[in-house]
């Protein structure tokens, strides 16, 4: 019971920390992703991370199908 009440806590504080700086988790997202593209863009890599993406994508899917 004190397990579940410590880990309710923490859950709790976390979400509020992020609900707290939301505006700042999206921006930093976005920089991180944005930059992310540019660079797999001008090494010419896109293609093969996007289609590793697309497969995780598809094995998270599928999983909770």
């Amino acid at each position: 019971m004190v397990t579940t009440f410590i880990a309710l806590a923490i859950l709790t504080a976390s979400a509020l920390l992020v609900l707290g700086n939301l505006r700042t988790v999206a921006v930093d997202t976005f920089d991180a992703v944005a930059t992310y593209a540019r660079r797999a863009r001008q090494t010419g890599q896109m293609t093969r991370h996007v289609a590793y993406f697309a497969l995780w994508l598809m094995i998270f899917i599928m999983s909770y199908a």
